[in-house]
């Protein structure tokens, strides 16, 4: 990349008054590179100021705002091989976190003026992009279900206050999934598909997977009760769930998930209905910068 940089900046609205944010912009214009910021005031305008900088020849696009705002990008640079910088300013922050990008505006900058962008795995569900993890049952619900004021002042907590109540409502969720030489027939509590490792603001509910393998990584946990699935949730946290009774894990090139009834489904916070899921792995399609890959220390 040249020494002096075009960077397009992509703001989630609701974050275009932060001061630390404002600072960081007028930093790096004072170091001589060329700053557009693009602010975001609905769905799909972040997509859209994605994909027209990257057409119009931008160094790098930079998302600021948390991962739905992320995820919006990823799918605006979907097929344009230009560099995606993250400065992470929402709830979960979940492929910050686990990237090693730091909370501060001008210390994730740094990492994108100072690290060359490496080339990651994204997945696709019906053929929208996502980073992490997608997920289905009651951390989907709840994620969906949680107001904007409560993250807004809970944080990541807002999500688990949610999540107690979908338990409460005992719904039988049944899905059969499948891919070359996997099926599964099953009711189920909640299910993760991940390119990434983790979703719902620090929860590893794929924690093998790999963003340089070409796989999808599917946990699949079992109808339990409640008193069970609250247990097993504590091993989820922290990814230590595996060979537990009642969870299904495993690594596949594709995968179609078919409900009884359609599904919520979740791609990097981004909420979606369909009672059909066919996810696909896509090797190497992303460059972004970041400290380190997932999984890495």
């Amino acid at each position: 990349m040249p020494l002096r940089k075009h960077l397009t900046f992509v703001v989630h609205g609701a974050r275009a008054d932060r001061a630390d944010l404002r600072q960081t912009v007028s930093w790096v214009r004072e170091r001589g590179h060329a700053v557009h910021v693009r602010v975001t005031w609905g769905a799909g305008d972040a997509a859209s100021h994605a994909a027209q900088a990257a057409d119009k020849g931008t160094d790098v696009v930079i998302a600021c705002g948390g991962d739905g705002t992320l995820n919006e990008v990823v799918n605006g640079l979907d097929g344009r091989d230009v560099p995606l910088g993250v400065i992470p300013l929402g709830t979960a922050n979940d492929f910050a976190r686990q990237t090693g990008i730091p909370e501060e505006a001008d210390h994730a900058m740094d990492v994108i003026l100072r690290r060359k962008p490496v080339r990651i795995d994204t997945a696709s569900m019906n053929g929208r992009r996502f980073l992490n993890v997608s997920t289905g049952g009651v951390g989907a619900e709840a994620t969906q279900e949680t107001p904007a004021e409560a993250k807004a002042s809970l944080g990541p907590l807002a999500y688990a206050i949610t999540a107690v109540r979908k338990f409460a409502e005992n719904q039988v969720r049944h899905a059969t999934f499948a891919s070359d030489g996997f099926g599964l027939d099953v009711d189920f509590m909640a299910f993760a598909v991940g390119s990434a490792r983790m979703t719902g603001g620090g929860t590893i509910m794929t924690p093998d997977a790999s963003v340089t393998d070409g796989l999808l990584d599917l946990c699949v946990i079992e109808t339990m009760s409640r008193s069970a699935f609250a247990r097993l949730s504590l091993a989820v946290k922290r990814g230590e769930h595996l060979g537990l009774p009642g969870v299904h894990y495993a690594q596949l090139p594709w995968l179609k998930v078919v409900g009884s009834e359609p599904l919520s489904v979740n791609l990097d916070g981004e909420g979606v209905e369909a009672q059909i899921c066919d996810y696909r792995a896509r090797r190497a399609d992303l460059l972004v910068h970041v400290l380190h890959l997932p999984g890495e220390d």
